[in-house]
């Protein structure tokens, strides 16, 4: 009987990862530079640094209902294809025996085109004006509570040494915080960066929120 339930508890721990990663931090590593200019248009430069497991599950390519970002060039196309003013320019990956390793770079005509990028479901990002100043806000997660030891163990196992790294380069000099304590937000000239270890994100047990505000 003991064996039993712990046998149980192990597979709802391995299949709750499971969801962690497909619809959480399904690129474990990520490092993206986004250039705004000063008339909206600009470039999306991303880097995803994915697990090998992805590839064994067969979830690379056509995977936009598992993944919230794209990853195969066929995501990418499709991306493209749903958002008006969106460029694929450049696309290349590479592997070795951990990591898949994904190259990307997008222009938009607009913010409306990054933001349907960003934010496909148009439930994780805001776009304000606020006197005179641009205001964005990203979700990042949207936190768990309660999460189970053996999970959380799990997951400092799988993601460790994998990290966020997110960087907007601004048509001036911008201000950053976040909501919540995950990571770190700074600016340096006109650029905010947030960076963070992807098992505190996963782990947060609140939202976690990057906002930044320039002046168009």
């Amino acid at each position: 009987m003991g064996y039993h339930k712990n046998f149980q508890k192990k597979v709802s721990i391995i299949a709750l990862l499971g969801f962690l990663v497909l619809t959480l931090s399904s690129c474990l590593g990520v490092n993206s530079n986004v250039t705004i200019r000063q008339n909206g248009s600009g470039t999306i430069q991303m880097e995803y640094r994915l697990s090998r497991m992805f590839e064994a599950l067969g979830k690379l390519d056509g995977n936009e209902k598992q993944l919230p970002l794209p990853v195969s060039r066929t995501d990418f196309e499709r991306t493209i294809s749903r958002v008006p003013g969106l460029q694929l320019t450049s696309y290349a990956t590479s592997q070795d025996q951990k990591d898949i390793l994904v190259k990307a770079e997008l222009s938009f005509a607009n913010l409306d085109a990054l933001i349907g990028f960003l934010d496909a479901s148009g439930q994780s990002v805001r776009l304000a004006n606020e006197g005179g100043n641009r205001a964005m806000g990203l979700v990042l997660v949207r936190g768990i509570k309660n999460v189970d030891k053996d999970l959380e163990n799990l997951v400092r196992t799988v993601f460790a040494g994998y990290t966020i790294d997110i960087g907007f380069n601004l048509p001036s000099t911008p201000t950053v915080s976040t909501v919540g304590k995950i990571g770190q937000a700074a600016v340096t000239g006109t650029t905010a960066r947030y960076t963070s270890p992807v098992t505190d994100l996963v782990l947060s047990p609140e939202p976690v929120e990057l906002r930044l505000s320039w002046k168009e």
